[in-house]
């Protein structure tokens, strides 16, 4: 038996900002680190982006993070086209105000780099934080 499920319904049982959320990775293709649960909870996964060899995940919980991913999108759209790629990374960094670890920026285009510079404060090198920030 095929079941169809049209807009309306899923209306019914989604709240419209992860109808959103659904929509923004879906038009930008940037579903490889989106995660949801049974309940359709929505996170990215973000491992090894803040401590070295964490495990994590940062939660999509309402509107405002929403409108967040889509500013974080525009923000990497202006850096490059295609700069999507970036996008998820960028909305965790912001959401948690914080830089990536250092050793993570070897995976950053330098033309990235100023964006996550911006989420947070330098990092200290310590064990969750191994290597410095490279500069060049």
């Amino acid at each position: 038996m095929l079941i169809v499920m049209t807009f309306q319904k899923i209306k019914l049982i989604m709240e419209e900002y992860k109808i959103k959320l659904l929509k923004l990775v879906a038009e930008y293709d940037i579903q490889h680190t989106l995660f949801w649960s049974e309940d359709l909870s929505f996170y990215f996964l973000c491992n090894d982006f803040f401590y070295w060899g964490c495990a994590d995940a940062e939660d999509i919980e309402n509107q405002e993070d929403v409108d967040l991913l889509e500013q974080c999108i525009k923000d990497c759209r202006a850096v490059q086209q295609f700069g999507e790629n970036h996008a998820t990374e960028l909305f965790c960094a912001r959401k948690q105000k914080m830089r990536p670890q250092g050793a993570f920026y070897k995976f950053i285009k330098k033309e990235f780099w100023p964006l996550f510079d911006a989420c947070g404060p330098e990092r200290e090198v310590d064990i969750v934080n191994p290597e410095p920030q490279p500069t060049e």
